[in-house]
């Protein structure tokens, strides 16, 4: 199928990277039902990461301080837009940067993939602010 992704880490991860990955999984993993998380793209302490699990999927935004990654909002296609982004608390050229990064990150993915990244909300709008998959 299409919208399979790499469950393993990519060799040219970043640091940042896998430790948002590690972070994503250690979080919402369940026995029967891992998180795939890719593709993931960083900007100073900022970053967003696309990512499935079983039929679900989403993108989650997160923030770096003092070297610890934490998740700020688990959400769908509105992290694609910069308004939301601002009204998080992320400068505007940031914001920008992220998004174009992610538009980018994105490109080899099957419509498939990228179509499910932005189903999280999309049906119960209350559980994307519980941070739940």
């Amino acid at each position: 199928m299409g919208f399979l992704l790499s469950a393993t880490s990519n060799a040219s991860d970043s640091s940042e990277q896998l430790a948002i990955k590690n972070l994503i999984s250690s979080t919402f993993d369940k026995p029967e039902l891992k998180v795939i998380t890719s593709p993931v793209v960083v900007v100073d302490h900022y970053a967003i990461a696309d990512w499935v699990q079983g039929e679900k999927g989403g993108r989650a935004l997160l923030h770096e301080t003092n070297g610890k990654w934490s998740i700020m909002a688990c959400g769908g296609d509105g992290f694609k837009d910069v308004k939301t982004l601002i009204n998080a608390g992320i400068k505007q050229s940031i914001a920008q940067q992220l998004i174009s990064q992610l538009n980018q990150a994105e490109l080899p993915l099957s419509p498939i993939a990228v179509k499910r990244f932005s189903l999280y909300g999309a049906e119960d709008e209350a559980e994307a602010s519980h941070h739940s998959h």
